[in-house]
Order: C-alpha cells, then structure tokens, then sequence
C-alpha cells in the first residue's frame, strides 16, 4: 500500500473539517443576516410610530404623552439590545470565517504533501523501471556477446 493510501482517510478528515468549517461560516452569517433583518424592521417601526404620533395637530394628555415617551424609550432600548446581537452576530462570523481559513491552510498543506509524496512515489518507481530495464539491457548484450 502506497503512502498516499495510507493517509486518504487522514486526507478525508481534514477534508470534512474544512467543509464542516465552511457550513459554519455560512450558517453564522445567515444568522447575522436574520439579525440585522431585525433590526432594520425595529428601526423602522420606531420611525413609523414617532411619524404617525408627530402627525397632524392631534394633541395629547400628559398621561399620553408620558405613555407615548415610556414606549419610545423601550423601543430605543429594544433596538440598542438588537445592535448588540447584530455586533455579537458579526463576531461570530469572523470567528468563524478565522476558524474556516485555518482548517483551510491545513487543508492545502495536507494536499501539497500528498503531491510531494505522489512526484516522490513516481519518482521512485521511474527509477526502478529504470534500473530494471538496465539489467535486462545488460543481461542480453551478455547473451549476445557470448
């Protein structure tokens, strides 16, 4: 069994990390996609509702008004609460995306080293051809000198 043989199964595993690796990066980045989706949807309902409520001459009560001011600052800590899931998100696909190049690196080291040991391999074996129609060469200009 050839060397390279030998490590296919080494091979497959870096192979199926760097894939799985890979899955990963496009998951977290999905999730941040979703994540900023919320975002913007909380950011554009506070604008429609500021809008809606700055409208017109509607005048409201002190109770309203406070009401109204109370909802705004959820709406505000909502929305900051969501910016922080977006940057949580966004940290994770870089981690993620480091993880991916690093098992990808692993990844081209392992298949350059399959090269080098499959010119090796080959190598060798044109040697050993080699040496061996040498010794047939021989041995017939030995049976013909005879």
């Amino acid at each position: 069994m050839t060397r390279v043989r030998k490590l296919a199964p080494v091979v497959d595993h870096v192979e199926k990390l760097e894939q799985d690796a890979l899955k990963a990066v496009a998951f977290s980045q999905q999730r941040l996609q979703q994540q900023q989706q919320r975002l913007d949807q909380l950011i554009r309902y506070r604008e429609d509702y500021a809008n809606r409520h700055n409208d017109g001459p509607v005048t409201y009560g002190a109770m309203q008004l406070r009401e109204f001011q109370r909802f705004m600052a959820q709406l505000d800590d909502t929305i900051e609460q969501q910016r922080e899931v977006v940057r949580l998100a966004e940290r994770e696909v870089e981690f993620k995306r480091q993880k991916w190049k690093l098992t990808r690196t692993r990844s081209d080291a392992m298949h350059k080293m399959i090269e080098r040991i499959n010119e090796q391999e080959q190598q060798q074996l044109q040697k050993r051809e080699q040496r061996l129609m040498d010794e047939h060469a021989l041995r017939q200009s030995g049976k013909n000198g005879s």
